[in-house]
Parts: structure tokens; sequence; C-alpha cells
């Protein structure tokens, strides 16, 4: 107990620095790949390292400022999952969906080095079947609500106040009570002042920032959740090399943003933005990949490696491009 009381002590005289070790360490996770005998795994294992070790921090430094009494400007996503933290199934479920896909890669990546491709394809299909379990649990759970990801809460304590947590804010003589020190900056002053303006999303209900989900978007929320899983078993199926499990993929990929409701609020707008974007990964994955893609790719990366000051984002590109053939959860977008 006193070795984890002195690590979150220094965790927290040290905020800054260790977040800004964690940044540039996960960056360095992307250029691993091809480096070395197993850098695949290796940088897989320290992303994942880092990601989990990431989650316990923001547990510890927002517990530090909530116990020093500092206010929190909670971003609106925060306050949404904060106003679901109450139920303890919700919890436990968004926690463990984290957990997942911050180690899906490394999990299939050891299931196959250690198993074979064949129990590689099981082991992908059990994650999927559990992912798609527990956002059910949540569609369920939340009064059939949008899925928002990720699962957990985002880091918006500012590490450099944490130092001095014991002495910051401001003692009022004659109240004794701590105050927010002044903003200095003008880009301070300016975003102080904007975060006390009311507006109509301020006024709803935490909960409310997204409202359940009628009919046929629903349907459409359940085919989001359902595509991967869907995807896995055609390729079992059918074969991964295969047409069939691709165009069924997209087209219930498709639908299930067709099926989705129009009129958004903030949320769900930039829920939706992310479904949107994640559509592009349907260009490295499957068939689609191994007959269009990659041999375009490759073409590139060799023309990439014969000019000096690109060769090297060429040979980072072309060390990826086995990796998004062979392992599945690199682009799966789930």
């Amino acid at each position: 107990m006193n070795l984890l009381a002195t690590y979150e002590a220094f965790l927290i005289k040290n905020a800054s620095q260790i977040t800004s070790i964690e940044s540039s360490l996960r960056s360095l996770t992307y250029f691993l790949p091809g480096r070395f005998q197993d850098a695949e795994f290796a940088s897989q294992a320290l992303y994942a390292a880092l990601h989990l070790m990431g989650l316990h921090h923001n547990s510890i430094l927002r517990k530090a400022v909530l116990e020093n009494k500092q206010q929190v400007m909670e971003s609106e996503f925060n306050k949404y999952l904060l106003s679901w933290s109450t139920h303890t199934l919700h919890k436990r479920v968004s926690w463990l969906l984290s957990v997942l896909q911050y180690t899906q890669v490394l999990i299939e990546m050891a299931v196959t080095k250690q198993w074979g491709k064949r129990a590689q394809w099981r082991c992908i299909a059990l994650v999927e079947s559990l992912k798609a379990v527990l956002r059910l649990v949540i569609l369920h759970g939340t009064g059939g609500r949008m899925n928002l990801s990720p699962y957990h809460l985002q880091r918006h304590v500012d590490p450099a106040t944490l130092s001095s947590l014991p002495n910051s804010g401001q003692t009022a003589q004659r109240t004794q009570k701590k105050q927010s020190p002044v903003p200095l900056s003008s880009m301070d002053v300016t975003d102080y002042l904007m975060s006390k303006v009311l507006t109509p999303d301020k006024l709803r209900k935490p909960q409310d920032r997204v409202v359940p989900l009628q009919a046929w978007a629903k349907v459409g929320e359940v085919l989001s959740i359902l595509r991967p899983l869907v995807y896995v078993l055609a390729i079992l199926r059918f074969g991964r090399r295969a047409w069939s499990p691709w165009v069924l993929s997209l087209v219930v990929e498709v639908l299930s943003l067709a099926l989705a409701k129009k009129h958004l609020l903030p949320l769900e707008k930039d829920e939706m933005a992310k479904r949107h974007h994640a559509v592009g990964y349907n260009l490295l994955r499957g068939a689609f990949y191994a007959n269009i893609t990659r041999p375009r790719l490759e073409r590139l990366c060799a023309s990439l490696e014969k000019r000096t000051l690109l060769s090297i984002p060429g040979s980072v590109l072309r060390d990826y491009l086995p990796l998004w053939e062979s392992i599945y959860f690199y682009t799966s977008s789930s």
C-alpha cells in the first residue's frame, strides 16, 4: 500500500512530464514494426501497456483533483459518461470494452504466434462476439441510446496544475473558501467566459445529451454493432480473400449509416463523424485490400524509397502492408 501511495504521489507531482512521456512512447509504437525481430509484437505490447496505464493514470489524476475540491471543466462527452457511471453494470461493461479495444491486436498476435491461423480466427470471432454483446448491453442499459466511443472518460485535467495541488487556488481571508485562479492570458479569459455562457445544450441534463433512438434508427444502431461480427463470420464461411465477406460488411455498414437518425445533437454528430471516417477502413480490408489497395501501395512505396527525403516514410509504410493483411484488428475499426 505504501508503494502504491508513493507511486500516486510521484504521478501527481510529475503529471506533466509523465503525460509527455506517454505521448512520445505512443508515437514511437507506430515506427517499431519491421525494425527488429518480433518488433510488431513488442510495438503492440507497448501500445496496450501505455493505454492501460493511461486509463489508470486518468483515474488517479481525476481523484486527486476532486479530493482537493478543484473544479474540473468537464467536456460534454465526460458529463454524459459520468451520468451513467452510477450504474455499476454500465461502468464495468464500458471498462471491459476499453480494455478489449486497447489489447485486441496484441491478443490476436499472441494467439496466432502460439497456436496458428485457425486459432487466430476463432479468437477474433470470440472477441468480436464479446464486444457485440457488451455494446448491446450498453444500448439496452442506456435506454436505446447511441453507443459513443471511446467508452472511458477523457483526460481533461491540466497536468501543469497538479504538482501544486495543496496550494492551488486562492483563499479568501474572510470566507476561507478556495477560489479558482484568475485566467491570465486573453485566450484563458475567453475560454473562461465562454464556459460560463448558457446554451441550450448546457441546459440539458447529462443523459439527455444523447437521446433514445426510435424505430429504424435503433435498427441502424444494432446493425452498426453487429457489422464486425457479421464480417468475421462471413470470412469463416467464405474465406478471407473472397469478395462476399467484404461486400456483405460494406452493405451492412452503409445500411446502418443510412438508417441513423437525421437530427443529431453535438455528441451524436461527433460519433457519426467517426463512423463515416471508419468507412475508409474498407480500403484496407479483405479482398479489396489484397486485390486493389495493396498493389497500388506497393508501387507507391517503391517510388518513395527511390527519393532521399521520402525513403523513411516509404519504408515505414511498406512494413505495415503485410500487417494490414495478416492482422485483422489493425483495420477492423471496431
